[in-house]
C-alpha cells in the first residue's frame, strides 16, 4: 500500500492509494454543500448533484447509464452540508472509459431544460419521502434550531420553492462560482500505477476542467451557534418519540477532536457504552441509544439519539443526564479507555476494508487537512490519550451550557425535554 498525491496546475488535486485490491474505487469531491447555500439557492448543490448525471457533450443521459452499467461500474452520488461526491467502482480494464464517462458529465453537463424541469419533480418526491421520516425531521429541526441564521442550518434537499422555480441560468451561475478545479479532489484505490492515472486524469479531467471565472478562495469562519430553542417538540402522529440531545463539542482542528471520540465511543458509541448498558439494558427504555462526534472545520458537536414510547422520554432523558454528570463526577476507568483506544484504531482500520472506503475516507481527509496523514500516525494520536485527559473533557461536556433537545413524536411536553 502507498499513496501518491499531486495538484495539477489548475488547482485539481489527485490521491492515489495503491493497493493489490482487484477493484478501483474513485470518489471525486466538490468542496461545496448547503453551507455554501444563501437561502434562496437553498437546495442548489444537490440539484446540481441530480443535473450532473444528466446529457453532456458527449453523452445522452440514457447513454451515461447504459454505458456505464456495460462497463460493470457501480456508481452513485451524493450531497452533504460541506461537500458533493460522485462515485464509481469498476473492473481495471473499465476504468479509463469509466473515468471518461463521469470526467464529461462533471465537465461539460449540459443542463438541458427539459431535463431540469423533469429533476424538479424527482427532487420534490424526494422531499415528501423525507418529510414522512421522523428521524429525519428531527435532525433537520435540530439544525434549524442550533444553527439559526446560518447556513449551516439548510436543509440539504433544499427548499419547495427554490427547487421549483430555479432557472437554468441561476444554477450555471452556482456551478460556475463552486465547481472549479481548486475545489476539487479527486481520491482513487486500487492497483493501478500511479502515472498511468495520472495520464487519464490529465487527459480527459485536468487538461479539460478549465472554467473563465475568477479562483475562489473558500474561507470558512468558525461558527458561533444561535439557539433559537433550547427545547422543541414536533408533533406526530408516531408510535414512537424520536429524541436528540445536541451539544456543543470541538471543531476538527481542535487539539481535543481525539480526546472528543473517545468520549463518545465511552458515553455510548457501543453496545459497551454506558448510555447502552443503562438506559437500554438495565432500564430497558429504549431499541437503540446512541452518542457522536460530528466536527468539522466550521463547527463540532456530539448528538445522543434515541427513540423510545413518549412516556418513556421524560425518564431516558433524566437517565441519559444523570450519566453524563456521573462520567464527570467519577470519570472512566482504565478498562473503558482501553476498550474505547481499541475500538477506534479498529475504525480506522475498518475505514480500509474496501476500496470505495479507501478512496471516500482520503477525499474527505485531504478536504479537511490539504494532506494525508498515515494510518499509523492517526493510531498514535489515540494511544497518547490520558485517562485525565478524557476526565477532563467529561467535565466540560457536563458543564457545556450551548445544546439543544428535540423531540419528534406525540403526547411530548416540553417540560419533558427540560430534564436536561
Amino acid at each position: 500500500m502507498k499513496i501518491f498525491t499531486k495538484t495539477y496546475a489548475n488547482g485539481l488535486r489527485l490521491i492515489l492509494e495503491k493497493n493489490s485490491k482487484n477493484v478501483l474505487a474513485t470518489n471525486i469531491l466538490f468542496g461545496v454543500g448547503s453551507q455554501n447555500e444563501s437561502e434562496e439557492e437553498e437546495g442548489f448543490s444537490h440539484f446540481i448533484e441530480h443535473l450532473n448525471f444528466k446529457s453532456s457533450e458527449k453523452f445522452k443521459t440514457e447513454e451515461i447509464m447504459d454505458k456505464l452499467t456495460m462497463l460493470g461500474a457501480d456508481f452513485n452520488a451524493y450531497t452533504s452540508k460541506t461537500t458533493t461526491r460522485f462515485v464509481f467502482k469498476c473492473m481495471p480494464e473499465s476504468f479509463e472509459k469509466c473515468f471518461e464517462i463521469y470526467s464529461d458529465m462533471l465537465i461539460h453537463p449540459k443542463y438541458l431544460p427539459e431535463e431540469i424541469d423533469r429533476e424538479r419533480n424527482v427532487i420534490i418526491e424526494e422531499m415528501k419521502k423525507y418529510e414522512d421520516e421522523p428521524s429525519e425531521i428531527m435532525y433537520q429541526t435540530t439544525m434549524n434550531n442550533y444553527f439559526d441564521g446560518y447556513s449551516f442550518a439548510h436543509d440539504v434537499l433544499g427548499k419547495e420553492e427554490n427547487i421549483a422555480s430555479v432557472s437554468r441560468e441561476r444554477l450555471l451561475e452556482y456551478r460556475q462560482k463552486y465547481y472549479i478545479p481548486e475545489n476539487t479532489i479527486i481520491s482513487v484505490a486500487g492497483n493501478i500505477d500511479f502515472d498511468i492515472l495520472d495520464e487519464i486524469v490529465e487527459k480527459y479531467f485536468a487538461g479539460e476542467f478549465k472554467y473563465h471565472a475568477s479562483p475562489l478562495k473558500l474561507e470558512y469562519t468558525k461558527i458561533i451557534p444561535h439557539i433559537k430553542e433550547k427545547y422543541q417538540v414536533v408533533s406526530r402522529d408516531d408510535s414512537q418519540a424520536n429524541v436528540c440531545l445536541h451539544i456543543k463539542s470541538v471543531t476538527y482542528d481542535s487539539s481535543l477532536k481525539y480526546i472528543a471520540s473517545i468520549y463518545a465511543s465511552i458515553l455510548g458509541s457501543s453496545q459497551n457504552s454506558r448510555l447502552y448498558k443503562k438506559i437500554r439494558e438495565e432500564l430497558g427504555l429504549v431499541y437503540t441509544i446512541y452518542a457522536y462526534n460530528d466536527i468539522d472545520l466550521r463547527t463540532g458537536e456530539m448528538f445522543i439519539v434515541f427513540g423510545t414510547r413518549p412516556k418513556n422520554v421524560k425518564k431516558a432523558i433524566y437517565e441519559i443526564k444523570k450519566i453524563i454528570n456521573d462520567f464527570a463526577e467519577t470519570g472512566a476507568t482504565e478498562e473503558e479507555l482501553l476498550r474505547a483506544k481499541t475500538w477506534k484504531k479498529s475504525c480506522i482500520e475498518f475505514s480500509t476494508e474496501t476500496n470505495s472506503d479507501i478512496a471516500e475516507s482520503n477525499a474527505i481527509i485531504m478536504y479537511l487537512n490539504n494532506k494525508i496523514p498515515s494510518i499509523k500516525s492517526r493510531k498514535a494520536k489515540y494511544d497518547k490519550i490520558t485517562l485525565q485527559q478524557v476526565n477532563e473533557f467529561a467535565k466540560q461536556i457536563s458543564n457545556e451550557n450551548v445544546f439543544n433537545v428535540v423531540a419528534v413524536g406525540k403526547n411530548i411536553k416540553v417540560d419533558d425535554l427540560k430534564q436536561f
